[in-house]
């Protein structure tokens, strides 16, 4: 067969090329899918990231448009001169309320003097008392002033307070003078703070809300003015050198809490005629919540890359399998050639010349192997077995105790040696011939198996001399052996019907020991068996004799 060598050559270096490309596109093609998979996840952290930023952005510059409203608004209010030249506080107070009802943010408006006494307000709340020492009022002398947010003092108790948290103004006030210039007093507007967390709360879209998106202001010094309760008035050192950036960014940082969060800023620059108060917004995201999309897109391209790198594997398996299928199947069959037991077991494979001639080949041989394996089943049963009464001979005797032994000290067992012969046998031969004589141990062997437990071995030694190889634990050996031979005495000893019309009647004599408690070395125990035997022959026969029992 010489082309089989090269066929076979070919058909293992179609395949090797086949298996290296499929694993080079597949690893390219993984090897891809990470790369862009990890460049995508990276541009989208920055656009997530920088979303963050400009959220902040957007809150800092509503916040900004918002105060620069309410600074026009004052600026309005500074043009009705009614304010400086009429003396009648009733008058001033109506029109203070009406200015009020129209513009909802301001959450006091008053009117003082000279001296910082206010003479007219809102609900008539503080009229009469100084407010002299009070930075609304010394700002306010000088110039249109725009105070940071601080905690009420003098209205705390005054105003309605349905929350009964600390209420907080922002502070507007502009100096008032009559129509030659002289300065007769301050217009002081203190802003609730609530408008602030109102702009706050309408930039907060389901969307933000559903990320767990939080907003918060800081004051110029850091201090957190507008957020979570757990945190207003908490300073954020930690951002120190974030909050310094003039310009929106953001980073991840790890908050007082321990999360990490995807932090956005942005510093406020003013707007119009607010000049900015140094606020700083932050927007903060979770980043286990923020970054879902990322981690969606990662596994997105990943799993693509191995959907793709999956679908070469396929086809590159398709194409090798097509090449290399009929040598697989013959390779298969040559290993089940040692248990094969038919020539059509092997695929006649005809997929080219070459491949039948091979599978022929394969097919020939199979069958030669089982002819010599049938051969030399016969040869071990012949080797092994007594030709006559087909029981084991003295050959596979000695190889079952090779094997037999330590199997039976690993489990703590005896093995009994049992030998006997047929008493009167020679009778039987002499009178009515050898042949009868086989016919005799012919029915003492199926009597014999049938008086077996499951796992014991009898075999003949020769002659009409037999051995029944029986296992027991130390304890019941004596039983056992005891048990087994009142059957054989009682069986052997009933008539056997020969051709002719003759019947023939022989019992048998038994010799037992075992081992190890008789001896360590089994062919001395068989040995000690024998001498059994014979004190039972010399007793009288038909009979059972323990080594080492008393007579």
């Amino acid at each position: 067969m010489p082309n089989h060598p090269s066929l076979l050559t070919r058909i293992s270096l179609r395949t090797r090329i086949i298996g290296l490309i499929t694993s080079l596109v597949i690893a390219i093609t993984l090897l891809l899918s990470w790369v862009a998979s990890r460049e995508a996840a990276l541009q989208l952290e920055e656009n997530i990231g920088y979303r963050s930023a400009d959220t902040a952005y957007q809150m800092v510059d509503k916040l900004s448009r918002s105060m620069d409203a309410r600074v026009k608004e004052v600026r309005l209010l500074l043009g009705i001169k009614e304010f400086a030249d009429r003396t009648d506080p009733s008058s001033v107070r109506a029109q203070l309320e009406h200015l009020q009802r129209n513009y909802d943010v301001p959450s006091w408006i008053g009117v003082t003097n000279a001296s910082g006494t206010v003479i007219a307000s809102t609900g008539g709340l503080l009229e009469g008392s100084s407010i002299a020492q009070r930075p609304v009022f010394i700002e306010g002398r000088q110039a249109l002033w725009v105070g940071d947010v601080h905690d009420a003092v003098m209205l705390s108790q005054l105003l309605p307070n349905p929350t009964g948290e600390p209420i907080q103004f922002v502070d507007i006030a502009a100096p008032l003078t009559d129509s030659r210039g002289i300065f007769t007093g301050v217009l002081a507007v203190h802003l609730s703070w609530e408008w602030a967390k109102q702009v706050k709360n309408s930039m907060l879209s389901p969307q933000l809300r559903a990320q767990q998106t939080e907003l918060l202001l800081l004051s110029s010094q850091g201090t957190v003015i507008l957020g979570p309760t757990e945190l207003v008035g908490e300073s954020l050192a930690f951002m120190e050198g974030t909050l310094s950036s003039a310009t929106p960014k953001w980073s991840i940082e790890t908050w007082p809490d321990g999360q990490r969060y995807v932090t956005g800023i942005a510093r406020s620059q003013g707007f119009g005629d607010f000049p900015g108060l140094g606020w700083v917004a932050v927007s903060r995201q979770p980043v286990s919540t923020a970054f879902v999309p990322v981690d969606q897109l990662y596994e997105l391209i990943l799993g693509t890359g191995l959907l793709v790198a999956l679908m070469f594997s396929i086809i590159g398996w398709i194409v090798a399998a097509r090449l290399v299928a009929p040598l697989t199947r013959l390779a298969r069959a040559a290993d089940n050639i040692q248990t094969a037991t038919s020539r059509s077991e092997l695929t006649l494979e005809t997929g080219s010349p070459e491949l039948k001639r091979l599978s022929t080949s394969m097919r020939d041989m199979v069958e030669r192997l089982i002819d010599q394996r049938r051969t030399i089943s016969r040869l071990e049963d012949l080797a092994n077995t007594d030709p006559l009464t087909g029981l084991a001979n003295r050959a596979f005797l000695n190889h079952y105790l090779q094997h037999t032994l330590p199997e039976a000290r690993r489990q703590r067992q005896s093995v009994i040696v049992l030998l006997f012969d047929l008493d009167g046998f020679k009778r039987v031969n002499d009178e009515l011939g050898h042949h009868a004589g086989d016919l005799l141990l012919i029915e003492v062997t199926q009597r014999l198996k049938s008086t077996l437990r499951s796992g014991d071995v009898v075999a003949r030694l020769g002659g009409d001399e037999f051995v029944m190889i029986l296992k027991s634990t130390t304890e019941q050996s004596a039983h056992v052996v005891t048990d087994v031979s009142q059957r054989l005495l009682q069986r052997i000893a009933s008539p056997v019907r020969l051709p002719g019309g003759h019947q023939a009647q022989v019992g048998c004599s038994l010799g037992a020991a075992w081992w190890p408690q008789h001896g360590h070395d089994i062919e001395h125990v068989m040995q000690l068996a024998d001498m059994a035997l014979y004190q039972a022959k010399s007793k009288g026969k038909h009979r059972l004799v323990i080594y080492g029992e008393s007579s």
